[in-house]
């Protein structure tokens, strides 16, 4: 996506839907990857067709690319009158464009034509996520001697599943002025059963950086998509919105080793003999618990932007409601609207009947109880407490209080006040941040032992953790989290 930063350049458009043309236009992508086609000179009744279209193709040609756009909206039309008669004929049409491709010829004629075999894509911190290096461990005293016999072995490392997805990570040589880098690039492949068109891509993409989101704590975007169709590339366009390369991790800890911080980051690597079961079981949660990943999604916006306010609080609330309320089973249900029905019978007049009909409803598990079963799963878990252990903790008074706060910032009705601190707020974010991530990999599999090493790296939510519940988290002997941390111990 760099290639694209103040991407401007003059082109031909040749075709809009089922319309053969050839209108001088201009393509530039803006600063938050916004894809805008400007098309010069253009007819009314062109205009008019382009204003009516909704899931149509337009291609255009540069000096050196054919560039193919679906999925767009009408954005502006301005006219210049002519010297006779002062009306306008000819207009320039700016449209905004969702899904772009750029190749060496067109990718498809048609919007039927618009699928592809599969794609390669590059994300914030690939080779740290993926958790593969081609390297071997190098001997760092080695590097110090007055001689050096460099013997650097590196081999393409590479993570595969049966369900189309492929992880690779691969040596990168940069040489620069008088040095030598030994770098890493990582790419991340799916390749379907079947063609897919983009609809299938950009879900595939979706559930992929979501996975890797609930791995790292953090957003995650894609840096570089290229779809693939007959042996032939695409550069594509209309995934994302912002470039991000680096995690914020990495830079905004002053005192910790990227070493250590690399140790609390859960790795696709760490999935390796069960990632397809994994990835089975997480596409179904996402469908299961929509709303819970959704508020995940906007809580790790918030901390991108720095915003840590009420709503932010809110949205935690939103995590733990949407992954612990139960769907109400059609059992239930029936037996809810028989006990119903059996009390209306019973009632008198028919302002009672009224009130019970509208304000006696089934809506399932309550909040406390989702608050409960959230915590006890994730501090038993944490901390490897018994059910007795944790009956000891005494966190009803906490958890009343967020239940409080949770209703008092909900519902503004002005009958209670906040009770926690700004302070408090703040913890409670970080713990139920880290207790739904702990949840979604007990499901997929994770190892508990691992998991409470990587959480040990994460100094702010040992420290919310044990400020809110005085718990500490349970470790064993072994600090170990993985060959590829142990590798690259000591690269910062």
């Amino acid at each position: 996506m760099k290639a694209f930063k103040n991407y401007k350049e003059s082109c031909l458009v040749t075709y809009i839907d089922k319309y053969a043309c050839s209108y001088q236009g201009q393509i530039s992508v803006l600063e938050n990857y916004r894809v805008i086609i400007e098309i010069e000179d253009t007819p009314r009744e062109m205009c008019i067709q382009i204003q009516k279209m909704k899931n149509a193709i337009i291609c255009l040609k540069t000096n050196n690319r054919q560039i193919m756009a679906r999925r767009f909206i009408f954005r502006e039309m301005k006219g210049n009158t002519s010297n006779k008669d002062f009306k306008c004929y000819n207009f320039k049409v700016t449209i905004e464009a969702f899904d772009v491709c750029w190749g060496e010829e067109s990718c498809a004629n048609d919007i039927r034509e618009f699928i592809f075999d599969s794609f390669t894509c590059s994300v914030t911190e690939g080779t740290e996520l993926i958790g593969l290096t081609p390297y071997e461990e190098i001997d760092s005293l080695k590097l110090y001697n007055t001689e050096m016999d460099l013997d650097i072995k590196a081999k393409v490392k590479e993570l595969h599943s049966v369900s189309g997805y492929s992880c690779y990570a691969f040596h990168d040589v940069i040489r620069r002025k008088t040095e030598i880098r030994f770098g890493i690039k990582s790419e991340i492949h799916y390749r379907a059963k079947e063609k897919m068109g983009i609809d299938s891509i950009k879900e595939n993409i979706y559930n992929m950086i979501l996975f890797l989101e609930i791995l790292s704590g953090e957003l995650i975007t894609t840096t570089q998509v290229i779809l693939f169709k007959n042996d032939k590339q695409f550069d594509y366009l209309g995934n994302c919105n912002f470039l991000k390369e680096n995690l914020v991790i990495f830079n905004k800890n002053n005192f910790d080793s990227r070493s250590f911080i690399r140790e609390s980051i859960f790795k696709v690597s760490d999935f390796a003999t069960f990632l397809d079961d994994a990835i089975n079981k997480f596409c179904l949660l996402v469908k299961n618990k929509k709303l819970a990943f959704d508020s995940y999604k906007q809580v790790l916006l918030d901390e991108e932007v720095g915003i840590s306010t009420t709503n932010k609080f809110l949205k935690v609330m939103q995590i733990i409601e949407g992954m612990e309320r139960n769907k109400i089973n059609e059992e239930e249900q029936k037996k809810f609207d028989k006990q119903k029905e059996e009390i209306l019978c019973k009632v008198n007049t028919e302002e009672d009947k009224q009130f019970i009909k509208r304000y006696c409803t089934n809506n399932g598990d309550k909040f406390i109880k989702c608050l409960q079963k959230i915590t006890k799963k994730a501090i038993m878990s944490l901390s490897g407490l018994s059910n007795n252990q944790f009956g000891e903790c005494h966190t009803y008074t906490l958890l009343s209080n967020i239940k409080n706060d949770r209703d008092v910032y909900t519902h503004a009705s002005h009958m209670a006040n906040p009770i926690l601190s700004i302070d408090e707020i703040n913890w409670v974010i970080a713990c139920y941040k880290v207790f739904f991530r702990v949840e979604v990999l007990l499901e997929l599999g994770v190892d508990i032992s691992l998991i409470r090493k990587r959480f040990s790296h994460d100094r702010y939510f040992v420290g919310s953790y044990s400020k809110l519940f005085d718990l500490k988290i349970k470790l064993e002997d072994s600090f170990e989290t993985g060959e590829y941390d142990n590798i690259m111990r000591g690269f910062d």
